[in-house]
């Protein structure tokens, strides 16, 4: 979307999406830590544009997905307690920390041990509903194919389903955790974390804001609620467990008395970095090889910022941050330079 922005001709390969974290993710934003009562990295960098993209995207694309919506935070200790009261009325943290009147206990049934707080400029994208408003409108702009590419090692089946290897000057790997199984990137220092969710029809529990306890329920609409996440650092497949369906469903009865049904679990791959920054930038041999990848747990919210620097530093607007460039990495590729059989164009 930020290509058609500046209209520049592209094309989108993509394989329909189904195994991707992003059609199990929340979708959820959220511009504070709560084990510190901290922001996020850049938070108000990222909500700012956040806040313009996204509504910009429903009106072009005419669907609706994006939800501006607070989240109730369960307090887990006195001392959290205490950090929320203490870094509340800072000046960084005034548009973000609030303390409602006891709504969880008197509403929902919902008991909170040490009390609640909420944070505001958080929110919710529907992300499966973006993706496929997205995917139909550049299908319709004719730069958009839906094929199943391996892509490893990369270029010569790109290069052949495009059809025409000269027009290409730019190839742009964003495929999570595809990207970090890849020969190309394998020196990178990526670490997969599993990640399973649940969505619950639980006709009495009528949420309607997002509510983190260590874990979180995102209510749908229709007495639907999305119960997540867990992480998971062994197992690296995309199938759903019952120690995974138990754990959330033990977090969830904790707090919620009220009865429900288990309607879908779903488990994704995400594509996390050791030093909890994305990985971004040019290839270190490839000249046209790019990555846009590691946005771990935050996605949503990274994206629309890091996309335009992404942009920016590749035509030559502006610098790519050191914090996201893969060339803070470059010295492992000497070291884990794997055996490429395709020739280095």
């Amino acid at each position: 979307m930020r290509l058609l922005e500046r209209q520049i001709d592209f094309v989108v390969f993509d394989d329909g999406h189904q195994s991707s974290s992003s059609m199990v993710a929340a979708g959820l934003w959220n511009p504070i830590v709560f084990r510190r009562i901290n922001k996020s990295w850049m938070a108000d960098e990222f909500i700012r544009e956040l806040e313009t993209f996204y509504p910009r995207m429903e009106a072009l694309l005419g669907t609706s997905f994006y939800q501006s919506r607070p989240i109730w935070r369960i307090h887990g200790s006195k001392q959290e307690i205490d950090k929320w009261y203490e870094k509340k009325d800072l000046p960084g943290f005034r548009s973000y920390l609030f303390n409602p009147p006891g709504e969880l206990e008197s509403f929902f049934g919902i008991k909170p041990d040490f009390g609640e707080g909420e944070v505001r400029h958080a929110g919710y994208l529907d992300i499966p509903v973006f993706l496929a408003a997205a995917r139909k409108y550049l299908s319709e702009k004719g730069c958009f194919r839906e094929v199943s590419l391996s892509m490893n090692p990369p270029l010569r089946e790109l290069e052949d389903a495009f059809g025409s290897p000269a027009a290409i000057t730019k190839i742009i790997d964003c495929r999570g955790n595809q990207s970090a199984q890849s020969d190309w990137w394998s020196y990178l220092p990526f670490g997969l974390t599993k990640g399973e969710v649940l969505t619950l029809k639980c006709p009495r529990l009528d949420l309607e804001r997002t509510f983190n306890a260590g874990f979180f329920v995102l209510p749908l609409g229709k007495d639907l609620y999305r119960v997540g996440a867990t992480f998971s650092w062994k197992d690296k497949t995309t199938d759903p467990t019952e120690e995974g369906k138990q754990e959330l469903l033990e977090k969830f009865e904790k707090y919620i008395s009220h009865s429900y049904e288990v309607v879908d679990h779903k488990a994704g791959i995400r594509p996390t970095v050791q030093d909890r920054r994305p990985l971004i930038g040019k290839h270190p041999v490839i000249d046209k090889l790019y990555l846009f990848n590691g946005l771990g747990t935050k996605g949503v919210m990274l994206a629309p910022y890091l996309a335009n620097q992404f942009l920016e530093s590749i035509y030559g607007e502006g610098q790519l941050s050191p914090e996201l460039n893969v060339e803070r990495f470059e010295k492992y590729w000497g070291e884990k330079n794997p055996t490429i059989n395709y020739p280095v164009p």
